[in-house]
């Protein structure tokens, strides 16, 4: 191995490097969702979501036939020592002075150049191991093929850069063998700092339950049942456990076996990548709450009809409605026909609104919104909705004030009163020629069959003017309702929606970032 190491910036062979791939888009998603959700969700877990996003693309760049398999525990675990019974030879020193790991060490088990990944991973030089380093004596088919194999510093350590050290290379790693203990293996600490975190994490983590041999023979099954309960209230679903002894080589080869299948898999990369970004998705979600992206049709149409019921519009249509009704048959009797004016005149305008009412409805469209909204999300949606609101309603007055109601009739509608007239005149004729031939004595069925013919006549004029009256009042009073409802649905989508919806944008730009990381 040349002076600078495995860790140095040497070329990367473009067959190791993976310059794309089909995840991708779903860290574009997350990226998008942090940026959007800047400033309203916590900057913590925006940088923590960042730096997951960043630790993925570029896992992402690199080799995707090499796996990263990191072994991490406590104190006294026996970690290194296992690591070394995997590698067929004492590469991590192990023994009663803890903590003994400091750096992480790697075996790469490849004949590949793998600089940039270890430089990647953080790894020292002077801590790089290559199955060429091993003496000859060593086998090299124990591990399989394209293997990068770490042993990290006690998560428990001391010393603080220890654990640090640990935790930033657990965030890096493939594939993650957490080595427990029999007399730690239940400690609260591991699991709620440790476990718990990788409960999204469970197809990327193995456990191991090691110095098996420490415990009497008829107690070891009770254990590992007690162990992957532990697991499952941790959310590790069906938990993969193998109870080892490093020393004496119990469960080795079981170990040595799964290794080599999830390595042969080739897929380990991806679905830890996979993994870190359902389980940021998961923690955005959470922060933000759900919300509709839009403020649904249903609902703006609901709040107009209650501005529109809180401007009276419903009252002013029915008595414009009755009020034209009756102008128009006014108008077709001989009074019309004349000109005279009309009994009652109808209203001519509308409002003003009630403002309590209408901002009763405003806030009970912000409260549907927003209701399954964290604050960071639903406090600014509620302050543009307050701040607009007054502005809203003068602008209903004005502008309902300003509508103009329909007051022309309709010119031939006094005509229908002179109909009636010569009908009514015509009936009186024919009821004096029948009373003059009845008195003569020359009393015919012709003038009676005439007079029922006008009086069918002169009803039939009667119901045709209110038919009429009815057409033309609904028309009057249908333009005014349409008027006034255009006016209330520009200011309710215009305004008062609007404000909702502009801070519902940079929601909505989440909610599509989220949705396209859960892909």
């Amino acid at each position: 191995m040349n002076g600078r190491g495995l860790g140095s910036s040497l070329a990367v062979p473009p067959r190791l490097v993976t310059r794309g791939s089909s995840l991708q888009p779903r860290l574009d998603g997350l990226e998008a969702a942090v940026a959007a959700s800047r400033g309203r969700l916590d900057d913590d877990l925006l940088d923590s979501v960042e730096a997951s996003v960043a630790r993925s693309t570029g896992r992402l760049r690199l080799s995707s036939e090499h796996t990263v398999v990191a072994i991490a525990g406590s104190t006294g675990s026996g970690k290194s020592t296992l690591f070394n019974a995997l590698a067929g030879a004492k590469l991590s020193a192990s023994g009663a002075q803890r903590p003994t790991t400091s750096k992480a060490k790697a075996l790469v088990w490849s004949d590949d150049d793998l600089g940039e990944m270890l430089e990647w991973l953080g790894v020292p030089s002077s801590e790089q191991h290559t199955r060429a380093t091993l003496t000859s004596g060593q086998s090299r088919t124990r591990l399989p093929e394209g293997l990068v194999l770490l042993d990290l510093p006690d998560h428990d350590s001391i010393e603080v850069a220890h654990h640090e050290e640990a935790q930033r290379i657990i965030e890096l790693a493939d594939l993650l063998i957490w080595v427990v203990d029999p007399q730690k293996y239940a400690d609260a600490a591991i699991h709620e700092r440790f476990l718990q975190p990788l409960a999204g994490h469970r197809a990327v983590t193995m456990v191991v339950l090691n110095h098996i041999d420490k415990v009497p023979e008829e107690r070891r099954a009770g254990m590992v049942r007690d162990l992957r309960k532990l697991l499952v209230a941790d959310g590790i679903r069906d938990p993969r456990i193998i109870a080892t002894s490093a020393r004496h080589g119990t469960g080795l080869k079981e170990l040595r076996t799964a290794l080599r299948r999830r390595v042969e898999e080739k897929q380990n990369s991806a679905l830890r990548v996979e993994a870190d970004i359902r389980a940021a998705a998961a923690r955005l979600e959470q922060a933000a709450g759900d919300a509709p992206v839009a403020v649904p049709d249903v609902w703006v149409s609901d709040l107009e009809r209650q501005v529109a019921a809180a401007a009276g519009v419903t009252g002013l249509v029915a008595s414009l409605r009755r009020a034209t009704r009756a102008e128009a048959l006014g108008r077709t009797t001989l009074a019309g026909f004349r000109g005279a004016e009309p009994a009652a005149a109808p209203p001519r305008r509308v409002g003003p609104v009630d403002r309590p009412a209408v901002d009763t409805a405003v806030r009970n469209l912000v409260d549907n919104v927003c209701r399954d909204l964290t604050p960071a999300w639903k406090d600014p949606i509620r302050a543009v909705a307050s701040v607009g609101q007054k502005s809203a309603d003068d602008r209903l007055d004005s502008e309902l004030a300003a509508v103009r109601f329909q007051d022309r009739l309709p010119g031939w509608l006094p005509l229908v009163g002179v109909l009636r007239l010569v009908v009514t005149l015509a009936a009186v004729a024919a009821l004096l020629l029948a009373t003059t031939s009845f008195v003569r004595g020359a009393a015919t069925t012709v003038p009676l069959i005439v007079l029922g013919a006008l009086a069918l006549a002169w009803t039939a004029v009667g119901r045709g003017s209110a038919i009429v009256a009815d057409r033309v009042a609904e028309r009057h009073a249908r333009a005014a309702e349409d008027a006034c409802h255009r006016v209330i649905a520009r200011v309710v989508r215009g305004q008062m929606v609007a404000a909702v919806a502009s801070e519902l944008a940079p929601y909505a730009r989440f909610h599509r970032g989220i949705a396209a990381a859960k892909r």
